[in-house]
């Protein structure tokens, strides 16, 4: 894992240099209809901007490095890999979806799929996740001390 965080703080900085508003960012330049932020809302909102590509950051480190972490923590490939996978998702797509919303503006039509892949899968994500770090190895119980973290 000596590698996760320089693959993090790359990957953090691609989303910067990919994003809207950066200089590789032109496919998805912020739409011309969006209203313009005062200065305390911008800092606010480009603040909030650097929070989605550093996820992002993370996200993809887990990606390329995290697998072998939650293989260790669960009680078998399907699970480690709905674990896995589940959180690439939940830190690596919050930036794309900020990225889209800029994008796309305010026009309802183009705002709904972001809506419903986003955040419906961000949803299922979460289910994933819990279903798989909740589920117990196979031929062991699960008691109340153990989910405590304590031993009786």
């Amino acid at each position: 894992m000596k590698l996760f965080t320089p693959v993090a703080v790359v990957a953090t900085a691609f989303a910067t240099l990919i994003g809207p508003s950066g200089p590789l960012g032109g496919f998805w330049r912020p739409s011309p209809d969006l209203p313009t932020a005062a200065q305390p809302i911008l800092g606010g909102l480009i603040a909030e901007s650097m929070i989605e590509n550093v996820a992002f950051g993370i996200g993809i480190a887990i990606a390329l490095l995290g697998y072998r972490w939650f293989a260790a923590r669960t009680p078998d490939r399907f699970h480690a890999l709905a674990a896995w996978l589940a959180s690439v998702w939940l830190l690596a797509s919050w930036m794309p979806h900020g990225s889209l919303h800029r994008h796309i503006g305010l026009a309802p039509r183009g705002l709904l799929p972001v809506e419903w892949i986003f955040h419906g899968g961000a949803i299922v994500a979460v289910a994933a996740l819990l279903w798989a770090l909740l589920a117990k190895p196979v031929g062991s119980a699960v008691t109340p001390s153990a989910v405590r973290g304590t031993t009786s």
